[in-house]
């Protein structure tokens, strides 16, 4: 009996360690991480608040619907002006659960 029970549980350990690893990923990627990776500090700096041109857009504190809505416009060709030629290839690089985490983060940003 207790060869079984020690089995039930060796393998209710290995299944909670799978579910473990396979939520990693997602949990890793929370905004901060993707705004770097994505070379958003490129262009909005380090803190998003510090941009490289004046006629950048400081993202830090901005509201995270309004930076989701824009991102999701510039990938659909929705959005127009002069900056689209740069951020249309950016965005399209986002999915729609990344441009929420990136813009939550830069909407809390301290």
């Amino acid at each position: 009996m207790k060869l079984w029970t020690a089995r039930i549980a060796g393998g209710i350990a290995v299944a909670a360690g799978l579910v473990c690893l396979l939520a990693l990923p997602a949990a890793a990627q929370d905004g901060k991480a993707l705004y770097v990776e994505k070379g958003c500090p490129t262009c909005h700096g380090p803190d998003g608040a510090t941009t490289i041109a004046p006629n950048y857009p400081k993202l830090k504190g901005q509201n995270a619907d309004y930076i989701a809505v824009q991102l999701k416009a510039f990938r659909s060709g929705e959005r127009k002006g002069p900056q689209v030629a740069l951020m249309a290839p950016m965005a399209l690089t986002l999915t729609d659960p990344e441009s929420e985490l990136i813009a939550k983060y830069l909407q809390d940003a301290q």
